[in-house]
């Protein structure tokens, strides 16, 4: 069923007077049906002047004879000129191109066309003169028949004679219809509109409008009901609490004086209005500000009864929201300013932007998106990939709603759609800003903030300021607030997980909520935040719904696009060989929909491209010492390299596993490649051939920057260091004694809730007491050989690692938690001796049953969650360490009687221990000054233009550690392609090719070297 509009208005004529507001009034009354009622701008034809002739009006009622059926619905509203000849009793509509009454349409040829239009109900709303013969009376009947049955009515302007207006307005009959259907507060018949015309008339001897239904074949008895659009009746009825702080952001001088604040929710009548008077010119300016979900009418008639001076000197500024499912925004504006004739009109948020806010960001039109062979994902396991523009417009349009999670594994693509999303905005809301907020790249800064435990959307934003150079002026705390809430800027916090893991005592829900409360007037604000799903899932924040979306690996028909785009539509030999090796990469399993990951194709993808043999891929069943079946990451890497046995003779998976390790834990990831053969042997304990080395220099896991060979990934550094980590926890393995690099590895990155623990928990297959034994003695171990202060946090560690360990088997619970630290540090009954327990925060939950424990020679520092354990009065604590402790539970039985000799410490501990410094070569020198060369151009996640003379030669020799000539350097880029140089106002600005983006951000981003960096690497070190 659809409700058709045929809208015919004559201004100008050919031979006829001409009209003032005839295609006014028709537009008008087309604007408020698609605004309030349930009519669609597709359905709608319009004719008007010229092109309102005879054979056109006559054409669109062949059109609807041949068109609609018996649910659909037909008003049409003609205004122009009219005749009616009294002898003949006929009434006419004059076409614009009719010269006498013989190239009129009379009445009777449009009740024939009418006679034959094959619809349930039809309208006709002249603004002329039309003959009352047509009309006839009925009588009443049930209100739910009207719709059901079909019907014929007509509405007339006058009886005899129709007046015209003055230029710009309606007529007066035009007015009131429009009026009657704009105050209607519920959906209305067209015999109550009929009599609500009418009555407005009563006291008009010049005019007296006709309606009733048409005495004509096809009318039943029933009316056409116009319908309130649903989400009408759903409006908010809402003001803005901050209109006079805008106000005094856009004139911080003037004062502002407020008039009145007015709420009918009855009557839906609301507003706020202040006053600004120039003391110098003597003049006032009027700002208003109109309610959501207002009648308009009802609230211009009020404002111009109780303040006519406002409309008098003719000096009002009116501001406005964008009611919640508006669609047409020009439309409600124009009809605004019909109304009540301002000099100005603003959107509240528009206004805010631009009158109350400095510039947000220095932009150029660079997009966010520098990969040539992207992929729409795959979300949520139901959603097909052309859903997910539209999620995303949905999520940005919808109110009250201004956080968009994008969660999923490492290297799935989240910031990649992020991506997406922010070239999307930019292109439909070319005015809003986007900042994009990298966590990695502000960690650093945030662990400075002396409030680091409690931060909010803000800080962030202060954190990338001073990071990056194309924010010009800092907003301050309030104007930021003012403008998130209007929605004119969208935040993308991308790898919240960094800071989740790197910033102690981080608390997601704090910061949640700082972002909900930016946006509780206007409810505009919108934040996508990309996480791991592991930290996002454990986050314990409160249950407050939010559009998540959860990226799913690629199926079939994805990665058959993505190896099209890769190679080429045409290159069909290499997209079959990417596809059937790709096809060995599938999860285990093979049910399930969803099946390819990303990296793993990109992995292929960079095989295909490069590879010049044959590929045998008959790789055998996954069978290591090193790796698990159920874990997908270890199938991938079992796949690859098995595949090099098969291809280049490599030696078996375990033993390149084992180099992998050692390459991971001894060598810190970095290995000469002159030292190459001699590592290899030193990790496998063996002798190997030159062609075993070669076949590991073209690994695909593997990379080469000059003279350095390194992960191609980084997230494989850390799979291999958890395969280490594992063999310590579990007592069947053959690994006893510690080492150095096992205690720097837990020293460094095995705090409570890091990655490492949980690839760490996921290799542990059983969790009994002989294994809990082999971790008492390893702990041993460290006390041994370890100083002590290094030793606490070594078995800090340890104990966090088997906490997370100890929670994969059992409840996390009172009870497990003590069992398990009584079974690692208990050294005589109720005597718990070396206790470490650092940077286990209030989030995580986790509490012990220290009643009639005494505690010796233990360390407790920043346990937010110590005063909620269970002690007694024989609770004691001897010679220990207890700093950074959450003072917020004071009632606890503890008094200083139960701490004997201990050091006690109310300060936050500063920050998380320092990594170790990693030696750099001459390679590792350049690569660092290229990096942080290319960081000059790299913001707000993207690569953008910048001043040589303003940003690149004033830092060129703060970043210039290995002291290249800076002339010598720009040729260099220059001629491998890197660098554009564009003139501009006489000064020299420099780019980044477009062709060379992608290299560069994955360089900057994760270290990867195209062939094009590793070509400027080689051409600085001659």
């Amino acid at each position: 069923m659809a409700n058709k509009l045929f809208l015919i208005g004559i201004d100008t004529y050919l031979n006829q007077k001409n009209l003032q507001s005839s295609v006014k009034d028709i537009t008008d009354f087309k604007n408020i049906l698609l605004e309030k009622f349930e009519f669609e701008e597709k359905e709608i034809y319009e004719i008007t002047n010229e092109n309102a002739s005879n054979k056109k009006i006559q054409d669109a009622f062949r059109g609807y004879i041949k068109s609609l059926n018996s649910e659909d619905n037909l008003i049409i509203y003609y205004s122009g000129h009219g005749e009616y000849d009294s002898r003949s009793d006929i009434g006419f509509w004059i076409p614009y191109d009719a010269n006498d009454y013989t190239s009129y349409i009379p009445n009777s040829t449009i009740t024939s066309y009418l006679e034959r239009i094959k619809c349930k109900h039809i309208i006709i709303i002249s603004d002329s003169c039309f003959s009352n013969s047509l009309l006839q009376t009925s009588g009443t009947k049930n209100i739910n028949e009207y719709f059901e049955k079909d019907s014929r009515w007509a509405l007339t302007s006058a009886f005899n004679e129709a007046k015209d207006s003055e230029k710009n307005s309606n007529t007066l009959f035009a007015e009131i219809l429009i009026e009657t259907l704009e105050n209607t507060i519920q959906d209305i018949r067209v015999s109550e509109l009929i009599e609500k015309v009418k009555k407005q008339f009563e006291i008009n001897v010049f005019q007296a409008p006709q309606g009733a239904p048409l005495l004509i074949q096809g009318h039943k008895g029933g009316e056409f009901i116009f319908k309130i659009k649903q989400h009408l009746d759903r409006r908010t009825f809402k003001g803005y609490l901050d209109f006079k702080k805008i106000l005094k952001l856009y004139k911080r001088n003037s004062t502002f004086e407020e008039l009145e604040t007015f709420e009918d929710k009855t009557d839906k009548i609301g507003y706020q209005l202040y006053q600004e008077v120039d003391s110098v010119i003597k003049k006032s300016t009027y700002y208003l500000y109109l309610y959501e979900g207002i009648i308009q009418t009802r609230t211009y008639k009020r404002l111009k009864t109780e303040h006519p001076l406002v409309f008098q000197e003719k000096n009002l500024v009116i501001l406005m929201p964008i009611e919640k499912d508006q669609k047409n925004i020009e439309r409600r504006k124009k009809n605004i300013a019909d109304k009540f004739k301002p000099i100005s009109l603003f959107y509240i948020d528009d206004f805010i932007r631009d009158h109350c806010t400095p510039t947000v960001i220095s932009d150029d039109d660079s997009k966010y998106l520098n990969i040539n062979n992207f992929v729409l994902p795959i979300v949520n396991n139901d959603s097909e990939n052309n859903e997910i523009k539209k999620l995303f417009n949905d999520w940005h349009y919808k109110r009250d709603e201004p956080i968009l999670v994008i969660k999923g594994s490492g290297g799935i693509g989240k910031t990649t759609l992020a991506h997406y999303f922010a070239d999307n905005l930019i292109q439909s809301h070319p005015s809003h800003y986007v900042l994009f907020i990298d966590s990695i790249q502000i960690k650093d800064s945030l662990l400075k903030n002396k409030n680091r435990g409690n931060l909010n959307l803000y800080n962030f934003y202060e954190a990338l300021f001073e990071i990056t150079d194309n924010i010009q002026e800092k907003l301050s705390e309030e104007v930021f607030q003012l403008n998130i809430d209007a929605g004119n800027i969208l935040i993308i916090i991308d790898g919240l997980d960094e800071v989740i893991s790197k910033i102690p005592n981080f608390s997601v829900s704090e910061f949640l909520e700082s972002i909900k409360s930016s946006t509780t007037d206007l409810s505009n604000g919108k934040v996508i935040i990309t996480c791991r799903t592991h930290f996002w899932d454990n986050s314990n924040f409160s249950d407050d719904p939010f559009t998540i979306i959860e990226l799913e690996p690629f199926n079939e028909k994805q990665s058959e696009e993505f190896f099209n785009i890769s190679f080429g539509s045409s290159n069909t030999r290499k997209i079959n060989k990417a596809l059937k090796l790709a096809n060995d990469f599938k999860f285990p399993g093979n049910k399930a929909k969803h099946i390819y990951h990303p990296y793993v194709l990109d992995i292929i993808r960079s095989i295909i491209e490069n590879e010049e043999d044959t590929i045998n891929l008959d790789l055998s069943e996954l069978n290591s010492s090193f790796l698990k079946n159920k874990i997908k990451n270890d199938y991938i890497i079992y796949r690859v390299c098995d595949r090099e046995i098969k291809r280049v003779g490599q030696i078996n998976v375990d033993k390149q596993i084992q180099f992998f390790i050692y390459l991971s834990v001894e060598k810190r990831g970095v290995i000469k490649v002159s030292n190459l053969k001699n590592e290899i042997e030193k990790s496998l304990n063996t002798t190997i051939d030159k062609t075993n080395v070669e076949a590991f220099k073209s690994h695909p896991f593997l990379k080469i920057i000059d003279s350095v060979i390194t992960f191609k990934y980084d997230f494989l550094s850390d799979l291999f260091k958890s395969i280490y980590l594992s063999s310590f926890f579990n007592y069947e393995s053959e690994t006893n004694e510690i080492s150095l690099f096992f205690t720097d590895i837990v020293s460094e990155s095995c705090w409570f809730g890091s990655v490492l623990n949980s690839d760490v928990v996921k290799r542990i297959e059983q969790w009994e007491e002989n294994d809990k034994l082999l971790v008492s003695d390893l702990i041993s171990q460290v006390k041994t050989n370890h100083s002590d202060i290094d030793s606490k946090k070594i078995i800090a560690n340890i104990f966090n690692l088997c906490l997370t360990i100890n929670h994969k088997f059992n409840q996390n619970n009172i009870i497990t938690n003590t069992a398990l630290l009584r079974d690692l540090f208990e050294d005589q009954p109720n005597h718990i001796k070396g206790l470490s327990i650092i940077n286990i925060n209030n989030d995580q939950n986790i509490l012990f049953d220290f009643e009639n424990q005494k505690v010796f020679d233990s360390i407790i520092d920043n346990y937010d969650n110590f005063w909620k354990c269970k002690f007694n009065k024989d609770s004691h604590f001897y010679n220990s360490e207890l700093l950074n402790l959450n003072n917020k539970f004071s009632d606890s039985v503890l008094d200083r009687s139960n701490f004997i000799d201990c050091s006690f410490d109310s300060t936050i501990e500063k920050s998380l221990t320092t990594l170790m410094s990693k030696t750099e070569n001459k390679t590792s020198i350049i690569k660092k000054f290229l990096q942080d060369f290319f960081h000059l151009f790299y913001s707000n996640g993207r690569l953008g233009r910048q001043w040589e003379h303003k940003v690149i030669t004033p830092r060129y020799n703060g970043i210039n550690r290995p002291n290249v000539n800076y002339k010598k350097f720009i040729k260099i880029l220059k001629k491998n392609d890197v660098l554009l140089e564009t003139e501009e106002l006489n000064k020299a600005k420099f780019a980044i090719t477009e062709t060379k983006k992608e290299s560069v951000i994955k360089f900057i981003k994760d270290g990867t070297i195209s062939n094009s960096i590793g070509k400027i690497i080689t051409d600085l070190i001659k």
